[in-house]
């Protein structure tokens, strides 16, 4: 400590370089904060989006699944001659995708650019729709609406001059009806 306060006292300018380096290590700090506040504003911004999407989907279905009758005891069914088949749908989370976060179909991916610059990547979508059981016998089963889904999110990093991998993430969103009594 008393060395660093001979330095900085010393009037031959060697403490210019220290503080230099001070310096230069703050900045780069400073960088790689908001490089990290970056990347968590648009995985959460991607995150909000999709699972509005997945929310919408068991919107949807939930009309098919409950119309007009006790919640206790319907699903997403609909009688074809002398069975029952399931009536519900994944929807199309893509489209509405395209038109929340404005991301366009490019090589098998949804890809989202600020200006010429990649921002982010999206694919690997799998949405997966529990229908209600129609009747319910077993009362620790599925009793109602689940709409998960799982997707896939690269963002590139524009810190460390495109040496360092992008970021990846794999989501994991999930929407349900609950019902009110």
């Amino acid at each position: 400590m008393k060395k660093i306060r001979e330095v900085l006292k010393d009037n031959s300018g060697q403490g210019v370089p220290m503080i230099l380096a001070v310096v230069l290590c703050c900045l780069i700090l400073a960088c790689v904060t908001f490089e990290y506040m970056r990347l968590m504003i648009v995985a959460q911004g991607v995150r909000d989006s999709v699972q509005s999407a997945i929310v919408d989907v068991a919107t949807e279905n939930w009309d098919e699944a409950y119309a007009g009758l006790r919640e206790g005891y319907s699903g997403g069914y609909q009688l074809s001659g002398s069975s029952w088949s399931q009536n519900v749908t994944s929807g199309n989370v893509y489209a509405r995708l395209q038109n929340v976060l404005g991301v366009e179909y490019e090589g098998g991916q949804y890809v989202k650019y600020s200006g010429e610059d990649l921002e982010y990547r999206l694919y690997d979508l799998h949405l997966e729709v529990e229908n209600a059981p129609l009747a319910p016998s077993v009362p620790d089963g599925i009793t109602q609406l689940n709409v998960t889904g799982t997707i896939t999110v690269d963002v590139p990093l524009s810190f460390g001059f495109g040496h360092l991998p992008p970021m990846q993430i794999t989501m994991k969103l999930n929407a349900k009806y609950v019902p009110r009594f």
